[in-house]
């Protein structure tokens, strides 16, 4: 009688066990009860899954559209040219700049060696752009140059611009 017990409970415990193994798409006719991984929506990291409110700003403030580089040519510099930010804008361009284009803008920075040179921004037709553009190179990137849009904020980007202004009149 024992055995008997023993073999309907390893029976039934093989049969429980087995059930679990089949494969289930969670849906009881039109009710979905369970939804795997897989069947989510996907989101970005750190995206949130709702649309913000229309015309609402984000906490971070507004981000303006700059579309392409005549738009950006339209773009003026908040940010006067001063000796009191001279020295943020020079540390700026050092650390975000200075590495591929040099510390005199020459196009000579350490990484040179290693990447393709950058051009030099204190001649040929780098004074001649608007502060406007440089600050649209420097938010998306051209060429080879990447975006900076999530490294820089936008009123460094533009003491950045700044700096190299200085660097083009010495």
């Amino acid at each position: 009688m024992k055995n008997i017990y023993s073999l309907i409970i390893i029976v039934l415990g093989t049969m429980i066990f087995l059930s679990g193994c089949r494969h289930d798409d969670g849906r009881a006719g039109d009710y979905y009860y369970r939804t795997d991984m897989h069947d989510q929506p996907s989101y970005k990291p750190q995206q949130s899954p709702r649309d913000p409110v229309e015309g609402t700003v984000p906490v971070t403030g507004y981000v303006m559209e700059i579309e392409d580089s005549a738009m950006a040519n339209r773009l003026q510099n908040p940010i006067g040219q001063n000796p009191e930010n001279a020295e943020l804008s020079r540390r700026l361009y050092n650390i975000h700049c200075g590495v591929c284009h040099g510390a005199g803008g020459k196009g000579d920075g350490t990484v040179t060696p290693v990447f393709q040179t950058p051009p030099d921004i204190t001649t040929g037709r780098f004074p001649d752009v608007t502060d406007g553009y440089l600050y649209w190179v420097i938010r998306d990137g051209i060429g080879i140059m990447p975006s900076y849009y999530e490294h820089i904020k936008s009123d460094e980007r533009w003491l950045i611009v700044n700096h190299i202004r200085s660097l083009q009149g010495e």
